[in-house]
């Protein structure tokens, strides 16, 4: 097993990021993904503008606050295992009336059957320890005909995606991204095996498609 085989194994062992954590996490790492964010937001509200949002994993509530903001119609809710992660992104939410964010376990939404409109899910996959449970749980929640986005890293991105991001993020926060992406995320190989074999056990096993968008794979559920 290679160190960086080792450092992304090791991330899942804590699945609620600790406190101290989710603190840097948002003094740094969460700064650097807000462009990339906002472009992801302004996608999702072109393809939805009302309805029940839920984003899994939403950590300090970036992409769900920009999305509550683009879409005053919707109601979206960020959902986080983490207490200090939902702490954070409520008190950025202050004022905005549509948009919650609550604690709890992507293997237990607090939403009823068919009662979703839309899901989205940005660089927690590689959190998950019970990945087809919580495939499966977004699969309960949504409602028929509606569709899943799930983001996480990649890797070992092609060079022509990379051209990409420095184009239209900057040289020094492609650096960056890549580095961090080496430990938070998983290899195209990957995605096309480990990944895979995840999906191919969720209900959505027949209704998933796999795509490089950027420095992310993005992976399309639909019910």
């Amino acid at each position: 097993m290679s160190l960086t085989e080792f450092i992304r194994d090791l991330q899942k062992m804590p699945e609620e990021i600790p406190a101290p954590a989710a603190i840097i996490y948002n003094a740094l790492p969460a700064r650097l993904l807000k462009k990339p964010q906002k472009k992801l937001a302004k996608n999702i509200t072109e393809h939805i503008k009302i309805g029940t949002i839920v984003d899994v994993g939403s950590g300090t509530g970036y992409l769900a606050i920009e999305i509550a903001n683009a879409t005053p119609s919707a109601k979206v809710w960020g959902i986080d295992l983490s207490k200090k992660m939902v702490e954070i992104a409520r008190r950025q939410a202050e004022g905005l009336s549509n948009v919650r964010f609550e604690h709890g376990n992507a293997t237990n939404l607090p939403f009823a059957e068919n009662s979703v409109d839309f899901v989205v899910s940005t660089g927690s996959l590689h959190h998950w320890k019970h990945p087809v449970k919580i495939f499966d749980e977004c699969f309960r929640v949504l409602k028929n005909g509606k569709e899943g986005w799930i983001f996480d890293g990649c890797s070992d991105f092609p060079k022509n995606q990379a051209d990409n991001v420095i184009s239209e993020y900057g040289f020094l926060r492609y650096m960056i991204l890549s580095f961090i992406l080496k430990f938070h995320g998983f290899s195209r190989d990957e995605y096309r095996t480990k990944v895979k074999r995840i999906l191919d056990q969720t209900k959505f096993k027949d209704s998933y498609k796999m795509e490089l968008t950027d420095m992310l794979m993005k992976i399309t559920v639909k019910k």
